[in-house]
């Protein structure tokens, strides 16, 4: 939920928890993965399609989010169809509350996800499954982490997001290449000293045998 909130607001989203409303609604986890976003200037023109990409989230005015990461698995259709939590993401509730809160302004329903799968065909099955029970988008996480580790600044301060200022400073001491936006960890160095290579064998690139001393053959 952390991640998704902070992921909405370096878009330049506002963001809207659950808590500051009371909806008279029991179901407290029901309610604990709901947050509701909207942009602070006009949305970008265009409808993007169910499944967003990075960038997309420009084109949505307001939305009401609910986040279901799963980290343990991918999400498949078997799993859309049996569990009934997804029957419920853009159910009347929902979309109740929704109403009241961005009274009466359309809106959109955002699901967020682990990953689905990487075959395309089930990847777009379980979509058009959860575009079938209403839900208009669907984001899945690794867009959510790349978006983050793009738009943080290593010269940034994010003092109050613990998350945001430990990405800030992997990006600072370069454990994150800005690039790629790949973890890299910089291999330690030996403790023992290499030693130079026989005469006759193929000299890396990192040696220089001008300055090395080949010792005789035994």
């Amino acid at each position: 939920m952390q991640l998704a909130r902070e992921f909405f607001e370096l878009n330049l989203f506002y963001v809207l928890p659950h808590w500051q409303f009371d909806t008279g609604q029991q179901d407290a986890e029901y309610l604990g993965s709901l947050l509701f976003v909207e942009q602070h200037r006009r949305s970008l023109p265009g409808e993007p399609e169910c499944l967003l990409r990075a960038g997309d989230i420009k084109s949505i005015q307001r939305a009401v989010v609910e986040v279901r990461a799963w980290h343990a698995d991918r999400l498949y259709p078997s799993v859309i169809e049996a569990n009934p939590v997804f029957t419920r993401v853009a159910s009347q509730t929902t979309r109740n509350l929704a109403e009241s809160i961005f009274e009466g302004e359309e809106y959109k329903i955002i699901l967020v996800v682990s990953e689905f799968s990487s075959a395309p065909a089930r990847r777009d099955q379980a979509v058009q499954a959860l575009h079938a029970l209403g839900i208009n988008h669907v984001l899945e996480f690794p867009t959510i982490l790349a978006e983050i580790l793009r738009l943080v600044s290593a010269q940034g301060s994010y003092a109050p997001s613990h998350t945001l200022q430990t990405i800030r400073l992997l990006k600072r001491y370069d454990f994150i290449r800005l690039q790629q936006l790949e973890l890299f960890f910089p291999a330690l160095r030996p403790d023992a000293p290499v030693l130079p290579p026989r005469e006759g064998t193929i000299t890396p690139d990192e040696y220089d045998l001008n300055e090395m001393i080949i010792p005789p053959e035994a």
